[in-house]
């Protein structure tokens, strides 16, 4: 075919679309692109919102949460540092960003009449405890003073050390600055309560902290390494000696590549791994369901413009038999009827598509530059739509809107180009 009848064909193509006038785009014409247009345009904006919406959880996930833990298979509390010192951690994982020992217990927590449950982490002043969102965000207190100085000691020898409280957790138990709290585990058994060993102390408030995750705020005490593992199950002087923790804490510049690491564990067969991806698990599935329910939902909108842009041709071929048995009895081949009418579909999809993701994409970018849509407060875990660009995305969206359009028009071209010449000339 050459290129002259190959601009006949388009030429052609185009001519059916318009209204007879020859000015303006059809009536059917224009509801085909609008559907097409619609479908499009809600896609892009709602992907790129929810997209926001993950983009800004799992950067808390990885600010607020170590990016790997491990634990001890088999000793409940935990295992020793002598056995695994923190250098052998270090040397293995030398990508890491941040290695930490920590303890971890369930404790209760009485200030004079007011007692709340909580999560005790112990962590090591030196080391900074920067792999957990305790003080990434409002912080008031030092670490230093997680372990007490002797001056303060003396002062009050009771004191076992220094406590840092989330800052809902300090409300509901009343404290504030310089405040003594008793902590006492849950696992002291009345002999112990008898014989005065049971496995509480009085610790004094010696720092605040506001997170951006309110579970963190209103769940987590944190005192030092060495007062926390007095907390740890089935405690005894032993375990102080032998250096025992819960586990050991990681980040790594890359979290989303933290598959690869967790195959390195077989290095420790005592141990196992807990990471990001397993502690958020229905989180993140929760996400994915979302954004594939919503998808397949707005991709209905593409699906019935393409059967609007069927009914559009179909219509068209009725119409204009007449002309098409004339192009036959004048030399085009089936083919070339049928490849007009998949033009149609072309150019149908090509604006739709086009002016969709135009509109898709001014509308995401007004929302991520003005921020002028405000969510209610106390539904929502802040008060701006988020927008994430995802240029991926926006191509699958394109393509199989176009893809759909093309197909859409597959059998009226095949019903077009099957009709009998001799038959479509007696319309004329």
């Amino acid at each position: 075919m050459t290129p002259r009848s190959n601009f006949f064909i388009l030429w052609l193509a185009w001519r059916y679309l318009v209204a007879k006038k020859g000015k303006s785009l059809s009536f059917m014409t224009t509801v085909s692109i609008l559907g097409i247009t619609i479908g499009v345009a809600a896609l892009v904006t709602v992907l790129s919102v929810m997209g926001g919406f993950e983009y800004d959880l799992r950067t808390k996930m990885f600010r607020g949460l170590p990016h790997l833990e491990l634990f001890s298979k088999n000793a409940m509390a935990g295992f020793s540092l002598k056995e695994h010192p923190l250098d052998e951690f270090k040397e293995k994982y030398s990508e890491a960003s941040g290695i930490e020992p920590f303890i971890k217990a369930d404790i209760i927590l009485k200030h004079k009449k007011n007692i709340a449950s909580a999560t005790l982490f112990g962590i090591d002043p030196k080391l900074g405890g920067k792999i957990w969102g305790f003080f990434s965000s409002k912080f008031d207190g030092r670490l230093e003073d997680l372990e007490l100085g002797a001056s303060q000691k003396e002062e009050n020898p009771e004191h076992i050390g220094g406590l840092f409280l989330g800052d809902s957790l300090a409300i509901q138990l009343g404290v504030s600055f310089g405040d003594d709290v008793y902590i006492l585990s849950p696992y002291s058994s009345v002999g112990d309560v008898l014989s005065g060993s049971q496995i509480s102390g009085r610790f004094k408030v010696t720092g605040i902290f506001e997170t951006d995750s309110p579970e963190i705020d209103s769940k987590y005490a944190v005192v030092s390494l060495k007062s926390g593992r007095k907390f740890l199950p089935d405690y005894d002087y032993s375990l102080e000696s032998e250096e025992y923790v819960s586990g050991i804490a990681m980040s790594f510049p890359n979290p989303e590549q933290i598959d690869t690491v967790v195959d390195r564990l077989k290095m420790f067969p005592d141990l196992q791994s807990v990471s990001w991806k397993d502690t958020n698990k229905s989180l993140l599935f929760a996400l994915k369901l979302e954004k594939f329910t919503m998808s397949a939902i707005l991709l209905l909108i593409v699906l019935v413009a393409a059967f609007s842009i069927s009914g559009t041709i179909m219509m068209t071929v009725f119409h204009r038999r007449s002309q098409i048995a004339l192009f036959r009895s004048l030399g085009m081949t089936q083919m070339e009827i049928a490849k007009v009418f998949l033009a149609i579909g072309f150019f149908i999809g090509t604006i739709g598509t086009l002016i969709g993701l135009s509109l898709g994409l001014g509308a995401c970018t007004m929302l991520y530059f003005y921020q002028f849509v405000d969510l209610p407060a106390g539904i929502f875990y802040q008060s701006k739509l988020p927008v994430r660009f995802l240029p991926t995305e926006y191509f699958v969206i394109s393509l199989c809107a176009w893809i759909l359009s093309i197909f859409a028009t597959l059998y009226p071209a095949l019903t077009a180009s099957r009709q009998d010449p001799g038959a479509g000339l007696r319309y004329l």
